[in-house]
C-alpha cells in the first residue's frame, strides 16, 4: 500500500509499504480521509518527541474509514462499517485513564504520532484502542471528508467547556485558523452577545465574518484599542503577544483559554500576573482530547448543530501530501484533506 512515512531529518515521503496484519482484537479499516493537522505539520518539519530518532512513523490522527477485516473477540464492529477513530487511548488503570482522561496517561499512545496513523491506504487499530472505545460507528451516507477533523473539533470541545460560555458573554478568538473558526462557531451555537475574531491575515478573517463575527486585522490595530472588558478570550493561534494581552482586555472574573502552543523559540511568555489577581480571571489551558470530547464533537455534526463544511479548502490525493503542508504554511489553507 501507499502510505506517507515521516523519518529523520525530518521529512515525508509517500513510500510503498506492507498492509498492516491485524491480530485478535484488532481492527483494520481502508482509509476514506484523513485530515492534515498543524501537528502534522509541526512533526514534518521538526519532528516529535514521540518519534525516536531512527524511527519511521506513518503520520496522521485526523481519520474516517471503512471496517475491511476485524479480529478474533471483536463482536460490535463489523466489516463494511464507516468508522470514525478517534487517535488517543491510555493503559486504561491510571489516575488519569478512570477519570476518562486517557489524553494524559502516562504511558499513553496516540495514532498518528506514537503508533502509525491513517496517512496511508489501510490502518491498523490496536487491541487497547478498540476495546477503549476509540472507534466511533457513523452512519451510511455521511461524507468522510466532513468528518474527518472530528478529533480537532473535540479539541476545541475541550478548550470550550471549561470557560462556561453563556448568552450574556462576549466573546474574543485570536486565530482565524480552522480552530478559531470552530471555537466561531461554538459560541454562535452557545448564543453570545457578540463574538470577535482578531488575526494578522486579512482573507482569514474574510472567512470569519460571514459567520457572524467581528474582526480586527492585527498590525492595523491591537485588539486592546478596539475591545476592552470581554468575557471570554480564547487563544487559539501560537502567538506570545496574543497570550499577553488577552490577560489584559479580559474583563473582571473573565475566563481566558490558551488554546494555542507557542513556537520552539519563544518557551516562554511573562504574564501580567497581577491582572489574573485583581480582576479575579479564570485562566484555563487545554490539549488534545478524549472519547468524551469526540462523542460531543461526533454528536454536534451527527445532529447538525454545526456544519463545518466549508472549512475543507483542499481535498488532495495521498501522493500530494508534501502540497498540503506547503498549503497551511501558506496560511491561507483551512482544512486540507487527504483521499489516500
Amino acid at each position: 500500500m501507499r502510505a506517507a512515512v515521516f523519518s529523520y531529518p525530518p521529512s515525508i515521503r509517500v513510500v510503498d509499504v506492507p498492509v498492516p496484519r491485524i491480530g485478535r482484537g484488532e481492527v483494520l479499516i481502508r482509509v476514506r480521509a484523513a485530515s492534515l493537522c498543524g501537528t502534522d505539520l509541526r512533526i514534518a518539519r521538526r519532528g516529535h518527541g514521540s518519534i525516536p530518532q531512527g524511527t519511521q512513523r506513518i503520520l496522521g490522527h485526523e481519520v474516517v474509514g471503512e471496517i475491511v477485516e476485524v479480529g478474533e473477540g471483536v463482536t460490535d464492529l463489523k466489516e463494511g462499517m464507516l468508522v470514525l477513530v478517534a487517535p488517543n487511548y491510555g493503559c486504561g488503570k491510571c489516575r488519569f485513564c478512570v477519570t476518562g482522561a486517557q489524553h494524559h496517561c502516562p504511558s499513553g499512545k496516540a495514532l498518528g504520532i506514537t503508533e502509525d496513523g491513517g496517512f496511508a491506504e489501510y490502518m491498523r487499530i490496536p487491541e487497547e484502542a478498540v476495546r477503549q472505545g476509540n472507534i466511533f460507528p457513523l452512519p451510511s451516507g455521511v461524507n468522510p471528508v466532513e468528518f474527518s477533523f472530528v478529533e480537532a473539533l473535540a479539541c476545541v470541545v475541550h478548550g470550550f467547556l471549561p470557560l462556561s460560555v453563556t448568552f450574556r458573554d462576549t466573546v474574543l478568538i485570536y486565530g482565524a485558523g480552522p480552530i478559531g473558526l470552530m471555537f466561531l462557531e461554538l459560541a454562535r451555537l452557545s448564543g453570545v452577545r457578540d463574538v470577535w475574531v482578531a488575526d494578522i491575515s486579512p482573507s482569514r478573517l474574510e472567512r470569519a465574518a460571514p459567520r457572524g463575527a467581528k474582526t480586527i486585522l492585527v498590525g492595523e490595530k491591537k485588539v486592546a484599542d478596539v475591545l476592552r472588558d470581554v468575557d471570554v478570550v480564547i487563544v487559539a493561534a501560537p502567538a506570545p503577544d496574543a497570550q499577553k494581552e488577552a490577560l489584559e482586555v479580559a474583563g473582571v472574573f473573565g475566563r481566558v483559554n490558551f488554546f494555542g502552543g507557542l513556537p520552539p523559540n519563544v518557551p516562554e511568555v511573562p504574564l501580567a500576573t497581577n491582572l489574573i489577581h485583581y480582576k479575579e480571571l479564570l485562566v484555563t489551558g487545554t490539549t488534545r482530547s478524549n472519547n468524551f470530547h469526540v462523542r460531543l464533537a461526533l454528536d454536534l455534526l451527527l445532529r447538525k448543530q454545526l456544519d463545518l463544511s466549508y472549512l475543507v479548502s483542499h481535498t488532495l490525493p495521498l501522493e500530494a501530501v508534501e502540497e498540503g503542508l506547503q498549503l497551511m504554511e501558506g496560511k491561507d489553507a483551512l482544512k486540507v484533506v487527504l483521499i489516500p
